[in-house]
């Protein structure tokens, strides 16, 4: 038979409310009786019913976190951090993959709030309007990790994704690259692109650097391929088609670089002879891959931990501010 509150009361010689007390951690209990109680708790092996308790103390200790694919390197990066930190600070999670699907995000989020979370961090390639809405008037703290919605209205937690288009344009200018193209996903699906585009054209004008059209690739469709690498090497042999082409490639990640590597030296050129390529994220990959890719190096994982711990200080706040 389980034990119940009633036999730690007993154990414990306290009254059923003093031990609720010490479970749900309210104040006005005596350090003396708190001490016997939880002794009492482990002598006989209490468990707590969590759901009953969460009614009680309007809290879960729970975190829900909707994400775009858990099984792409930088979403899991992103996820371990934030996981990591919600277990240091005693919270567990339920996570949501939606394939960027609206239908799987509002259908998620209604999941989530059901099983009365917390808080919800999103990590997914954009945020639409809609979303964006539904996630507003859910009433509980958000945080999103590594996009922004177009207003601006959430806690967001990322790199400067503007300076870091910027910068590797300006290390390709520095080792004497021109004539420099890039391969992204669509700008109008992916808020990190978005802005490392205008990062790129930026340094473009300020260092006079030849960026033609064709040389400027992004995915015409709403995602990637399920295999990146496949699409880095489809796009780089569209480049490859140009009259002239250009001395040096900037990839949206690793993964694209690689397949453009590979086109490159299918052609019969060499890199970085002929041709240097840059990638980004700095997955574990770049570095065992041949040639050695040189990459824009993105802390993933602590920007996971340190979306959950912003996460977790408006929750313990009881800040229902979306942008705090």
């Amino acid at each position: 038979m389980a034990v119940t509150i009633q036999d730690v009361a007993k154990a414990a010689s306290v009254s059923v409310a003093t031990v609720s007390r010490v479970v749900n951690n309210i104040p006005l209990v005596s350090e003396d009786t708190r001490q016997r109680v939880l002794a009492a708790i482990e002598d006989l092996g209490y468990e707590p019913n969590e759901v009953a308790r969460s009614l009680k103390v309007r809290k879960t200790n729970t975190i829900g976190i909707i994400l775009d694919d858990i099984t792409r390197p930088q979403y899991t990066t992103v996820s371990r951090g934030a996981t990591d930190a919600c277990w240091m600070y005693g919270y567990n999670v339920i996570l949501a993959n939606t394939d960027s699907d609206e239908e799987k995000e509002e259908s998620y989020l209604k999941v989530l709030l059901q099983k009365q979370c917390d808080g919800i961090l999103v990590i997914n390639r954009k945020v639409n309007d809609n979303f964006a809405e539904k996630l507003a008037s859910a009433d509980i703290p958000v945080v999103l990790g590594t996009i922004s919605d177009k207003e601006k209205k959430f806690t967001r937690v990322s790199i400067d994704n503007v300076k870091a288009g910027y910068d590797a344009k300006k290390y390709l200018y520095e080792n004497g690259h021109t004539d420099i193209g890039y391969i992204m996903a669509s700008r109008e699906y992916y808020t990190v692109c978005e802005e490392r585009i205008i990062g790129f054209n930026k340094a473009a004008d300020e260092f006079g650097i030849n960026a033609k059209e064709e040389w400027r690739i992004e995915a015409v469709t709403t995602k990637f391929a399920d295999n990146d690498a496949v699409e880095g090497y489809d796009a780089m042999e569209q480049i490859l088609s140009s009259k002239q082409l250009p001395t040096a490639i900037f990839a949206a990640n690793d993964e694209i670089a690689i397949g453009a590597i590979k086109c490159i030296e299918a052609k019969g050129l060499k890199v970085p002879a002929d041709i240097s390529v840059i990638g980004f994220n700095d997955y574990w990959i770049s570095e065992w891959f041949k040639p050695q890719i040189t990459t824009v190096s993105y802390p993933m994982y602590d920007v996971g931990a340190v979306c959950a711990r912003q996460l977790i200080k408006k929750i313990n706040s009881g800040s229902k501010e979306l942008n705090s």
